[in-house]
């Protein structure tokens, strides 16, 4: 059968996927990125090699956006994807006409492999599952001493349906309105960050800390790793900031943990961390908010009906019946109307395991920002040590210093790295 006449597989994007394209337009889009630094310079043809063969490994990545009735969905992209040289600049919206339809871009520059992500097709872990797969990869085609796939996808296997299940729609149980915390999803408008929006895009600030130290420290204090950082942020904006509203800072939660599932989708939830200014004046005070408000909030039966909340809002009739171009309307008018609801976001996507002789030796992950949410902060952990990347787009780098500032306070170190 010719390559033109082959009936191309389709997906419907997941439930937390749905709206992004629809509110996304060519300068504003949800993009994240994942980088890797080698322990060499990086050839472009054989991460390229290395792209395709892990592309057929992961089919829900190796696609293209396509406009159906009421939503968009995913398209199989039969095209050969691209490696390009890194701009130097952080976030860039894509250009599917430059990617050939494909919502990703993979781009390198002497030491670095840069992903950036189109946040329809997966979240952060899964993401760096494919970024995984992609360093191991390239490492055997380049003649690298691996040892194994510990850790990482095998790419001899097949993709197997579970992960590509839309995994909201396999946990979803009906829920009622009268279930439904809006109040408690919205909240009160946060306090923001101030800054100066930076004419030529994002940028980002790095630092590296001994990941047992935060350990140690957040078991002293009763707290787990995400919630001892986020109080560290806390008392930190509240420090630089001040005012009479409370910092919000939003933490994606790895549903998997709690529903067992392969997807390698979209399958997160956020939890909704407020501090009040009275809790911002100590970094012990954040902490102790922080993980009683993690304990509470990210629990099963809180995540089961916030998800189920956006599926009922998805399967409702309204959205069945109402066309995309109206969809899109909509979106761009709310845009206007709609009023930030965190000061920041925190992601942290845990530890990463590869096996010996992959030459990885870092691994720094970009949140998206936007002219409300000025910083975001996202948290790797390798080798036993913690890559904070600091994704703003201000000019001001006061929250960074600050930071490196409170975790001396809390008697943890903060390394400098260069940015990129």
């Amino acid at each position: 059968m010719k390559e033109k006449d082959k009936k191309l597989k389709t997906y419907r994007l997941d439930v937390s996927a749905q709206f992004y394209p629809i509110i996304s337009t060519k300068r504003a889009q949800s993009l994240f990125r994942l980088t890797a630094v080698m322990d060499g310079q990086v050839d472009p043809e054989t991460l390229r090699r290395a792209a395709e063969d892990v592309l057929v490994r992961f089919p829900t990545f190796k696609v293209r956006l396509r406009k159906g009735y009421a939503w968009y969905y995913f398209e199989e992209n039969p095209a050969p994807v691209k490696v390009f040289p890194s701009t130097g600049r952080l976030l860039l919206p894509i250009d599917t006409k430059e990617t050939d339809g494909y919502l990703f871009r993979i781009s390198c520059a002497e030491d670095r492999i840069e992903f950036e992500v189109f946040h329809a097709v997966c979240d952060g872990m899964a993401a760096l599952e494919f970024l995984k797969a992609l360093v191991w990869r390239y490492a055997v085609l380049s003649g690298a001493p691996v040892t194994g796939h510990e850790g990482v996808a095998d790419l001899d296997l097949s993709p197997t349906d579970e992960e590509a299940e839309d995994a909201f729609y396999r946990y979803y149980r009906p829920i009622k309105f009268s279930e439904i915390d809006l109040k408690g999803l919205m909240g009160d408008l946060p306090l923001l960050l101030p800054g100066t929006i930076a004419e030529d895009g994002y940028s980002g600030t790095y630092c590296a800390v001994e990941s047992g130290e935060i350990a140690a420290k957040a078991k002293a204090a009763g707290a787990s790793f995400t919630s001892f950082v986020c109080g560290a942020l806390a008392r930190t904006i509240g420090r630089l900031s001040g005012g009479n509203r409370s910092v919000v800072i939003m933490v994606p939660v790895n549903l998997r943990t709690m529903f067992p599932s392969a997807t390698m989708r979209n399958f997160v939830n956020f939890v909704r961390l407020v501090f009040t200014p009275e809790e911002c004046a100590s970094a012990e005070a954040c902490i102790r908010s922080a993980a009683a408000q993690l304990k509470e909030k990210a629990t099963k039966e809180e995540m089961e009906k916030f998800f189920a909340t956006t599926v009922r809002t998805e399967r409702s009739l309204l959205m069945r019946i109402v066309p995309l171009p109206l969809k899109i309307l909509g979106a761009r008018i709310g845009r206007f109307f709609l009023k930030s609801r965190q000061t920041m976001i925190f992601s942290n996507v845990g530890r990463v395991t590869v096996p010996e002789g992959c030459g990885l030796k870092r691994v720094m992950f970009n949140l998206n920002v936007s002219k409300t949410s000025k910083v975001n902060v996202g948290a790797v952990t390798l080798a036993g040590e913690t890559t904070f990347a600091f994704t703003r787009s201000i000019n001001e780098t006061d929250l960074e210093h600050g930071f490196y500032t409170t975790l001396g306070e809390l008697g943890i170190t903060a390394r400098r790295l260069n940015a990129c």
